[in-house]
């Protein structure tokens, strides 16, 4: 027992006060190295992160379109689709060409004829295409009914929410009564809330402007841009752009009135094709009408040509029918 104790005082004390030097050292180490390594950390996780933007930046841009036609059709489809593909063109442009050589082969055996079964493939490729510019000028129409009021509106919530620009264009949206119009409105918004760059923001503002398609629209998206983007006061902008459209209404109204004398035009297409029809029937007498109207090639052919006519003769009247609110 004795020699136990004198271990302890002679030689364990110098072993105890070691281990103190030991853990404090060893505390000390971890102190200066584990600041250190926290901002090695930091640091690389910052770049990873500016390498990730940088990496999603390039992928969206990966999808801006050069060619005009390309480019073009990509604006169409964003402002008439509510669902969002990155290769809604290509797949777009893949069924309009399915859609063109399957007509066009098919009348190719029907008619044995080249120039014929291409130009009908031809047109019936554009039908897809006037499909979507129909439902895109039912939107440009109905924003041009109530553009001048969501303008007001948008001057008047953005000078109550103290030149806040996002917070004007949500609470513009509320007041609009069209679920259209809403729509597009809430898509601008929520594209604004999204857009991790200027690219993604002028890109954002583009498919608005688009979609309105008119030169008040482009006004008020680079007023939009210059306050969500640089920030700036542009009350004056606003109030402006109102007066000059309020001034300007009542000269759009009388031009558009004068278009309706070529809407009905062509509707009228409709009943004197089918008019026509019926006088064939009951003109052919003891014939049969059918075998007359269907028996031969150039007869079928005559048919086709008239039917795509009223076709594209619809579709121009209800383009006609909805013009822009612009001048």
């Amino acid at each position: 027992m004795d020699s136990i104790l004198h271990w302890v005082w002679q030689i364990g004390v110098n072993y105890f006060l070691y281990a103190i030097l030991l853990c404090l050292s060893l505390w000390t180490a971890k102190t200066i190295m584990l600041s250190s390594i926290k901002t090695k950390v930091n640091e690389w996780n910052y770049k990873y992160r500016i390498r990730k933007v940088k990496t999603k930046a390039v992928l969206s841009r990966s999808h801006e379109y050069k060619n005009p036609l390309l480019k073009h059709l990509n604006l169409l489809i964003k402002t008439t689709s509510e669902e969002r593909n990155e290769n809604s063109v290509e797949i777009f442009l893949i069924l309009s060409i399915l859609l063109g050589v399957l007509s066009g082969v098919f009348i190719l055996f029907v008619f044995g004829d080249i120039f014929v079964s291409v130009t009908f493939g031809f047109l019936l490729l554009l039908i897809p295409y006037l499909f979507l510019r129909l439902k895109l000028n039912k939107i440009r129409y109905l924003m041009s009914l109530e553009f001048l009021n969501i303008v007001q509106k948008l001057t008047q919530n953005y000078n109550a929410m103290h030149n806040d620009m996002y917070h004007a264009l949500s609470e513009t949206q509320k007041d609009i009564r069209s679920p259209e119009l809403r729509k597009v409105i809430v898509k601008l918004i929520s594209d604004l809330q999204v857009s991790r760059n200027e690219y993604e923001l002028r890109e954002s503002v583009q498919v608005f402007t688009y979609t309105a398609g008119t030169n008040w629209s482009k006004r008020l998206g680079s007023i939009i841009l210059k306050a969500y983007l640089y920030n700036e006061k542009v009350l004056n902008a606003l109030m402006v752009l109102t007066k000059q459209m309020e001034e300007t209404e009542e000269m759009l109204e009388e031009e558009k009135s004068q278009t309706m004398d070529s809407v009905y035009n062509g509707y009228l297409t409709i009943p004197v094709f089918i008019g026509s029809l019926i006088l064939g029937y009951y003109s052919s007498g003891a014939q049969d009408w059918w075998k007359l109207q269907f028996g031969s090639q150039w007869t079928i052919l005559l048919f086709s040509v008239c039917l795509l006519g009223v076709v594209f003769s619809i579709i121009i009247s209800a383009f006609l029918k909805r013009p822009k609110n612009d001048l």
